[in-house]
């Protein structure tokens, strides 16, 4: 077994880790097949963060021969036992099952640490792959969120492609040692790739995490444009690393109204900007006791019984669902979802149990400290994923 340990350059892409990041690693391994029962572990490669150097250090532990695979994972667990979180790319479905497969095959039994580090792991592409569609991504590979991100690597192999450099490698160890040494690079240099733009690929995670959070919105301002949209503007505690825009259509109204509109969230840097259309004129308010209610059809109103006048009652007839209502001018703006800022906040309706609703914003200049902003942006950005 060979020892490789290099340092990492720091990411293109900052990502706010949830935790120390001297508690963090990362891992990948690198294999001939992809069953652990007919195929050989050649590698593995785990990620840390040196507080001494300040930089991150990539340490590979490296098969070169046909018996170092029990000697590849003791060293592994050695070092991992030191940390509290491990990080992967789609670790869970390959890379961790197939390391416990092998500790079975060479009776090494997996420390407690190890086997919670595994069970609590954090797979990347588990947070990125709801964002596919939103994100507009073809595929979630760890290649294409790279070229996603703008990142081209010098590593030009797959993991399939590498099984038969091995093989080749392991040939050339014995009949051309000059001439494995390349063959040795372009192995590391794939697993360093995977492991080293594991860093910026995590950045992605931002717009996952702040889709999913639960942290209060600073509002920093708000203001109707010239094209009657009403744009939230306010800070984050996540730094995004690219500048996207996802859409989010109305809710379809029966009055047909708004129906080719839709909400934006836009995240550029370490802000963010919710951008939806707003509407003036007169909505209704439903009332839900109507049995309590008369309605007056020529003055289109709906009145409490108990405010109802003898003169006026020959004039109204019970209320419905549909008409009991009180109207309110004001400008609007719609919800993309049904479920309510908080039970006070009153909901205003175009029709009758329609599933486009809207709230009245407060009197302008608005004011950005007035909660409502902050909870009517709460609402919108929970329906986004």
């Amino acid at each position: 077994m060979k020892t490789i340990k290099t340092t990492i350059p720091s990411p293109v892409f900052k990502y706010s880790f949830p935790y120390n990041i001297c508690d963090i690693a990362f891992f990948d391994i690198e294999t001939t097949g992809l069953s652990p029962k007919v195929s050989s572990l050649y590698l593995i490669g785990m990620m840390y963060y040196d507080e001494s150097a300040r930089s991150w250090t990539l340490i590979q532990w490296f098969a070169d021969n046909y018996k170092s695979e029990a000697e590849i994972i003791n060293s592994f667990f050695s070092l991992l036992s030191k940390y509290k979180y491990l990080y992967h790319f789609n670790g869970r479905t390959f890379d961790i099952p197939y390391v416990k497969n092998k500790c079975d095959k060479h009776k090494i039994t997996i420390p407690s640490d190890i086997e919670s580090i595994f069970d609590n792991s954090i797979d990347i592409l588990a947070s990125i792959r709801p964002l596919k569609k939103l994100l507009s991504l073809s595929k979630a590979n760890q290649t294409a969120l790279e070229h996603w991100l703008g990142i081209m690597r010098d590593d030009k192999y797959d993991g399939g492609q590498l099984i038969s450099v091995y093989s080749e490698y392991m040939q050339k160890k014995i009949m051309a040692p000059e001439k494995s040494s390349e063959l040795e690079k372009i192995l590391l240099l794939h697993n360093h790739d995977d492991i080293a733009q594991m860093l910026n690929v995590c950045s992605i995670m931002s717009y996952y995490d702040f889709l999913n959070s639960k942290t209060d919105i600073e509002i920093l301002s708000a203001i109707i444009d010239e094209n009657a949209m009403l744009q939230i503007k306010f800070t984050s505690q996540y730094i995004f690393p690219k500048k996207v825009t996802l859409c989010k259509a109305l809710p379809d109204s029966k009055s047909g109204l708004l129906s080719e509109l839709c909400a934006n969230l836009t995240f550029d840097s370490k802000q963010v900007t919710l951008s939806i259309p707003v509407l003036e004129g007169t909505l209704l308010y439903f009332i839900d006791n109507y049995k309590d209610y008369y309605y007056m059809e020529s003055k289109d109103i709906a009145i409490h019984k108990s405010i109802l006048s003898k003169e006026d009652k020959p004039l109204c007839k019970k209320a419905a669902a549909s008409n009991c209502y009180t109207k309110k001018e004001g400008i609007f703006i719609p919800s993309i979802t049904l479920r309510k800022i908080n039970d006070k906040a009153h909901t205003f309706y175009l029709v009758h149990k329609d599933k486009l609703c809207f709230y009245l914003l407060p009197e302008m200049p608005f004011d950005t400290k007035d909660k409502f902003f902050a909870e009517y942006t709460a609402l919108q950005i929970s329906a986004f994923i």
